[in-house]
């Protein structure tokens, strides 16, 4: 007859219900976790953006303009604000406020400390236009001493660096009208300006215009083929300034001759506290797309000047975190990187567990060893203890006791080790010593018997 077994159905085969309460709170945590993961993905890409450039007709709000509409087309944003500015020191204050999130500014242009590096676009050069009227007695920066020019708009960076070369030569202007570069060069073709200072793009379509529609010139900083020349001297003077050449004909019959002039780098910035997520796939989409910054009908060819570089030890601003996972997205993992002394270090591990085990081993054998010399010290020479007297009782007792507690010393100090083998040789002198215990009381005479005798 088979035995029923006593166990009721689905007892013992269903998990317990502290496991499914773990299992549960396990999965609320995991859909928790990508729900606000989701969230916040998806509340960064709603907000609206800010971008801060510069004068309405100017090369910077172009540029912001399109870039504005590349952020909206690929979804990294719900909407962009291409913001109207003087230029490049009004769009730091605004960063620095926390008033726009990105901006477009020049490379020389003092920045705050929460300021990132998204990434250069491209060089400008300052061009130094002088009016038909003026060109036969204009034909070297210090000429313009007295005359009326137009440096740029206030808060504009065409400002900042052309206050610097009129300092630098000691150039004091008769007249200084802060105007826009549209209304600069439009007042020069009238003959009402002197110079107009513009910092652009090479070749720059608003200077390329007014080539077109008129007689002017460019005025160089010394002989483009010179080493050493003024634009060289400025470059020494103002680190962030860098020597450049306007090429001979790059605006029709303007220049005559190579320009030798000086420029900066245009960059896009942003807000250390904005999204790293964001930056890196404003970046990515930056280069990816940058076919989407030219602009046919109105002459813009940003995409064609901007070109990927990522040198972070040419100091200026510190380059966004986002950014950064971005152009270092082909460097070699850690372990790539740093796989040979990895592998020494590994190989030095493993070595070290080959001897702890090894020593391991030694320890356990020695041991061992140990326990089995007291296991034969104790079985050696044993005494029939059917047949010994009392003093070979005694003697074989106090023996064991000794050796016991000898054992029992390396055990403390862990010369020995309370495994099976000790277990067993504790056991065989217990049980030994309990036999010679009985031997010994049956060894003693009986005081009644003894009286009874005496009587």
């Amino acid at each position: 007859m088979t035995k029923s077994s006593s166990r009721l159905p689905g007892v013992g085969s269903s998990l317990p219900v502290s496991a499914l309460v773990a299992a549960l709170a396990g999965l609320v945590v995991v859909v928790g976790g990508l729900a606000t993961w989701w969230s916040l993905a998806h509340s960064v890409r709603s907000r609206p953006l800010v971008l801060a450039t510069g004068p309405e007709t100017g090369a910077y709000h172009a540029l912001g303009s399109a870039l504005a509409s590349l952020i909206e087309d690929e979804g990294l944003a719900s909407q962009v604000t291409a913001r109207i500015t003087e230029g490049s020191s009004e769009n730091m204050r605004l960063l620095a406020a926390g008033d726009v999130d990105l901006a477009i500014v020049q490379s020389d242009t003092p920045a705050d400390e929460s300021v990132r590096l998204v990434t250069s676009l491209y060089d400008e050069a300052m061009h130094v236009l002088v009016s038909a009227e003026v060109a036969g007695s204009v034909s070297r920066l210090s000429d313009l001493q007295g005359r009326r020019v137009s440096l740029g708009g206030a808060g504009s960076g065409t400002r900042q660096v052309a206050e610097r070369l009129l300092a630098h030569f000691e150039i004091v202007p008769g007249e200084d009208l802060a105007l826009a570069p549209a209304e600069a060069l439009a007042r020069l073709e009238a003959g009402e300006l002197d110079a107009v200072f513009a910092l652009t793009a090479v070749p720059s379509p608003s200077v390329a215009a007014v080539a077109r529609r008129g007689e002017v010139r460019l005025l160089t900083l010394g002989d483009a083929q010179e080493a050493g020349n003024e634009a060289d001297a400025l470059a020494l003077v103002y680190p962030k300034l860098h020597a450049m050449t306007v090429p001979r004909g790059t605006y029709g019959r303007v220049p005559l001759e190579p320009v030798s002039t000086v420029g900066v780098k245009a960059q896009l910035v942003a807000r250390d506290d904005v999204d790293q997520s964001l930056v890196h796939d404003l970046t990515r989409t930056l280069f990816a797309r940058r076919n989407r910054l030219n602009d046919a009908d109105h002459d813009l060819s940003f995409g064609d000047l901007l070109t990927e570089s990522y040198n972070p030890g040419a100091g200026g601003l510190p380059y966004h975190p986002g950014a950064i996972a971005y152009y270092e997205r082909f460097q070699p993992s850690f372990v790539v990187q740093y796989a040979e002394p990895l592998s020494l270090l590994l190989t030095l591990l493993v070595g070290a567990w080959s001897a702890t085990l090894a020593l391991r081993g030694w320890f356990r054998r020695a041991r061992k060893n140990r326990i089995d010399a007291y296991y034969i010290e104790v079985v050696r020479d044993a005494p029939d203890l059917s047949r010994a007297n009392r003093e070979e009782l005694l003697d074989r007792r106090n023996r064991l006791v000794d050796v016991r507690e000898r054992a029992f010393t390396d055990l403390v100090s862990e010369r020995l080790e309370a495994n099976e083998s000790f277990s067993i040789f504790q056991n065989h002198v217990d049980g030994e010593l309990a036999s010679i215990q009985r031997r010994l009381a049956g060894l003693q005479e009986p005081t009644g018997s003894a009286g009874s005798s005496r009587a």
